[in-house]
């Protein structure tokens, strides 16, 4: 619980901060406005279905079902949390794609060419890097929990039976 308070904190703080650059900041083409809404909305798409599973998960009502019951619901989650950290994660990295070259017309004309191109290259190894290494360690991550989570509940349900 108090992760997910400081990952709220930390959250509310990026989006205020991008929402305040981009009245502050007098930039010289629509694109990098447009790049700034997106990456809001994205950061706020996110954050919103991870409260939502985490209030889900947590509901009282499950917990105090059957074990079987919740060990259903649980399976349940798992499979919706694969289809979210699968097919809803790669829009989301599109949508982030398109801000950071959204962006990166406003950087064409500001930056000398090779800083940019080095800028470009970076943020497309950035990109393969979370996509191919860390987001795979997160999806086993959350699994692994959920498996332990299920594997403890059957356990208890097989002492009562």
């Amino acid at each position: 619980m108090r992760k997910l308070f400081w990952q709220s904190i930390a959250v509310g703080i990026v989006v205020l901060t991008a929402l305040w650059i981009g009245l502050a900041v007098d930039f010289s083409t629509w694109t990098t406005y447009l790049a700034l809404a997106i990456m809001v909305g994205c950061i706020a798409y996110y954050f919103v279905n991870q409260l939502t599973d985490y209030k889900n998960i947590s509901r009282s009502s499950h917990l105090l079902s059957k074990p079987q019951d919740y060990i259903n619901y649980l399976r349940a989650f798992q499979q919706k949390r694969n289809r979210f950290n699968t097919r809803n994660y790669l829009i989301y990295e599109i949508c982030i794609a398109a801000a950071f070259a959204l962006y990166g017309i406003e950087m064409y004309f500001i930056l000398p060419l090779l800083t940019f191109v080095g800028i470009f290259l970076f943020v497309i190894f950035w990109f393969l890097i979370c996509h191919f290494v860390f987001m795979k360690q997160y999806i086993n991550s959350e699994n692994m929990r959920i498996e332990e989570m299920i594997d403890n509940l059957e356990r208890i349900k097989n002492q009562f039976e």
